[in-house]
């Protein structure tokens, strides 16, 4: 399926079982014309034609667990990334808890006490970042039911406090400590100082192979660079000029490989490492030394952005080397001293003279 313009208005076209089918959504924004294409293709019934506009709306109600399958039909057409798509599976599944209304209740019929309901059951079994996960994905879902007019209007729903933050900083003389301790693995020696001076995501690590490395200098990048081709969303393309260290330790691990990935998989150089296992090492070595729960394998991203902020860099400079979403997210890193304020003015009186 794909939606192309035609005289300002957005088309969808859809091919079943070797028949296309082009129709007008009647939409004037993308954003509208997917909500009715994941609509349309929902629709699909069992002999493999199309409903009318017209048999949709005529419906009957549905209920959180009946509008599955439409949800999950416009997360695979519009949400890029795979793990993306089934986070939101996943949290959407719990929400669906035996025993609980919110699950059987009709859309419409979903209210902040039905939500409460749910809320106080799961808090026996699960902590608030579980909690919070299926809220955000129910709070997205009940967007598009409404943008989709299956409901009027769906209700305000609130995260709960308590959710922990992902914000422990490696400072330097910890990091010393951990790659000398005896449970830190030679893949970690190696991609604990290599993620916190590029801040790859660890998938993004684990996916990175040689063809994506430059050791050449290149412009902005003397000491070399790494190419990020596809990640977390659009903006994770991106290349990551190298630091003296982790240039040291490509040029290492180079000299001894013999695969096509930087950090293969242990037992087969064909294969790349495992997101999971890595993250497993990092947790076995955070619990060997007594770390704190928020020290995470993310903390070395999180490390890499403080120190960027720390140093005067922009919240648009982040973004790009970070690869973030949103500048939203890069903002919080950047906090201005009195010197970098002072030091702002003088290169804008500077440019006066």
């Amino acid at each position: 399926m794909s939606l192309y313009k035609r005289g300002g208005i957005w088309w969808s076209r859809i091919v079943r079982n070797g028949e296309r089918i082009d129709r007008s959504t009647k939409q004037k924004t993308k954003v509208g014309a997917q909500s009715v294409e994941a609509r349309w293709l929902t629709a699909i019934n069992d002999t493999g034609e199309l409903s009318t506009v017209k048999q949709v709306r005529q419906e009957r109600p549905l209920s959180l667990n009946t509008f599955k399958d439409r949800f999950f039909a416009y997360l695979a057409n519009n949400v890029k990334s795979p793990r993306t798509v089934e986070f939101y599976k996943q949290a959407y599944q719990q929400l669906l808890w035996p025993g609980v209304e919110i699950g059987t209740a009709y859309l419409s019929s979903i209210t902040p006490a039905v939500i409460e309901e749910w809320i106080q059951r799961r808090s026996k079994e699960v902590g608030p970042a579980r909690i919070n996960a299926s809220l955000r994905t129910l709070r997205r879902a009940l967007r598009m039911a409404e943008d989709w007019k299956l409901i009027r209007k769906a209700p305000k729903i609130k995260l709960l406090p308590g959710e922990r933050q992902r914000e422990f900083v490696i400072k330097e003389e910890l990091l010393t400590k951990m790659l000398a301790h005896e449970d830190c693995t030679s893949f970690l020696r190696n991609a604990l100082p290599f993620l916190i001076d590029t801040g790859l995501r660890i998938s993004e690590a684990c996916a990175l192979t040689w063809e994506h490395v430059g050791l050449e200098p290149k412009s902005g990048a003397t000491l070399g660079w790494v190419y990020i081709e596809k990640g977390k969303s659009k903006y994770a393309k991106r290349h990551v000029p190298l630091t003296a260290r982790a240039r040291g330790i490509l040029e290492n691990i180079k000299e001894k490989s013999k695969s096509r990935y930087v950090f293969p998989a242990k037992n087969n150089n064909d294969e790349q490492l495992s997101r999971h296992w890595a993250s497993e090492q990092f947790r076995v070595l955070r619990d060997a030394m007594k770390l704190p729960d928020d020290c995470v394998a993310h903390s070395t991203r999180h490390t890499f952005c403080t120190r960027l902020g720390e140093s005067g860099v922009g919240a648009f400079e982040i973004q790009r080397l970070a690869g973030h979403s949103s500048i939203v997210i890069s903002q919080k890193y950047v906090h201005p001293t009195p010197a970098l304020l002072e030091n702002a003015i003088g290169k804008m009186g500077q440019a006066n003279v």
